[in-house]
């Protein structure tokens, strides 16, 4: 059976753990003014205000630089701690040394060695490059939001990666932790793995729930998702 010849990979919640290097990364930078507890809540917060402004964005057609959401989000977050302008915009640096999940740098590797492999995030180019540098992620291609003016889910941002790498959509598989992507992916013609994050939003954050057969794939990590592949499982 034909194999896929592209494989386009999310990358904040899909291939890294965004929430836990956050939390270790701001104690790390305040130190002993906050506990764990305390600055976990700011973290998710700070999460589901940076995804809301996303969305707006969005909705609005309009792009700007993800670190500004990022640092704005933070800036006008209520319930956090005191903060120097120099502590914000190194809290902001967090979000460019996340942690891989553990089965993500074998498993890429893996995938590598029989398909192309590319990041499509919406994070900036620049913060692709050092979370991947950060997590010993290696790409044939990384492409962001910033490269084509518009974030995911707009149909353009897969299109235009695809036009670029020269793949047609039916030759192509989105990996994505998130069924809005996946589903945006399919439907400009891609196949679509989801992969389950069950702690990316830390314990108790909730799980997406997405049945067995929603998608081409829907597995709990890179290995299970190379094994399925290598075996020809393909539509």
């Amino acid at each position: 059976m034909a194999r896929w010849r592209a494989l386009f990979f999310d990358v904040q919640g899909t291939l890294t753990d965004f929430r836990s290097s956050l939390v270790d990364h701001g104690l790390a930078v305040l130190g002993g003014r906050v506990d764990r507890a305390a600055w976990s809540k700011v973290v998710d917060d700070w999460r589901r205000r940076y995804r809301d402004e996303l969305n707006d964005l969005a909705s609005r057609g309009r792009w700007h630089s993800v670190r500004s959401v990022y640092r704005d989000a933070l800036v006008g977050l209520p319930g956090r701690p005191e903060l120097a302008p120099a502590e914000i915009e190194v809290l902001t640096d967090g979000w460019e040394r996340l942690r891989p999940w553990p089965d993500v740098p074998r498993g890429l590797a893996r995938l590598r060695e029989d398909h192309l492999v590319a990041a499509l995030s919406n994070a900036d180019l620049a913060a692709v490059v050092n979370i991947s540098r950060h997590a010993g992620l290696e790409w044939d291609a990384v492409f962001s939001a910033e490269v084509f003016g518009a974030y995911k889910p707009d149909s353009s941002v897969y299109e235009r990666a695809l036009a670029l790498l020269r793949v047609d959509p039916s030759d192509a598989l989105m990996v994505a932790s998130h069924a809005y992507d996946l589903d945006a992916a399919r439907a400009v013609g891609m196949g679509a793995a989801y992969i389950r994050r069950p702690l990316e939003f830390g314990p108790g954050g909730g799980v997406e729930e997405v049945p067995r057969d929603r998608f081409e794939f829907v597995v709990d990590g890179l290995g299970a998702l190379a094994e399925k592949i290598s075996a020809g499982w393909r539509r």
